[in-house]
C-alpha cells in the first residue's frame, strides 16, 4: 500500500471483493488492488460481462504466451514438424484473442474528423 501511495496513488472508498483491501486510483486512471493487481471496477451488468471477458482473455493469451515460448524453446530437438503444427495453432489462438481485444475497445473518431471540428 505504501508503494502506491508513494507513486501518487489515490486510496478509494470502495475495496476489492476479492480480499477486502483498500482499491487505489493509480495517476493512469486504472484502478489497482494492492494484493491482486488491476480490478474493474462496473455499475452495469453489460460492464461485468465485458470485464469478466477481458479477464478470460488476458488469462488465455498468457497461457498462449507461455505455450509459444516453450514451443519455440523446443525447436530443433527432433520432432520439430509437431511442433510447428502446435506453434501454429497457439500463434492463431494469441493473434484472435488480440483481435477480439480490438473489437471490444471503444472506437476512436478518426483523425481527419477530429481535425476538422477543432478548426
Amino acid at each position: 500500500m505504501t508503494e502506491l501511495l508513494r507513486a501518487g496513488a489515490t486510496m478509494l472508498a470502495e475495496t476489492c471483493p476479492s480480499c477486502g483491501s483498500p482499491l487505489f486510483r493509480l495517476k493512469s486512471g486504472e484502478i489497482q488492488c494492492p494484493l491482486h493487481g488491476k480490478i474493474y471496477l462496473v455499475s452495469t451488468e453489460e460492464e461485468a460481462s465485458t470485464a469478466t471477458l477481458m479477464a478470460v482473455l488476458n488469462r488465455v493469451e498468457e497461457l498462449a504466451a507461455s505455450k509459444i515460448s516453450a514451443l519455440a524453446n523446443s525447436l530443433g530437438s527432433g520432432n520439430d514438424y509437431e511442433a510447428i503444427e502446435l506453434l501454429d495453432k497457439w500463434l492463431t489462438i494469441a493473434l484472435r484473442i488480440q483481435e477480439i481485444k480490438r473489437m471490444m475497445q471503444p472506437q476512436k473518431p478518426p483523425e481527419e474528423a477530429v481535425s476538422k471540428d477543432k478548426k
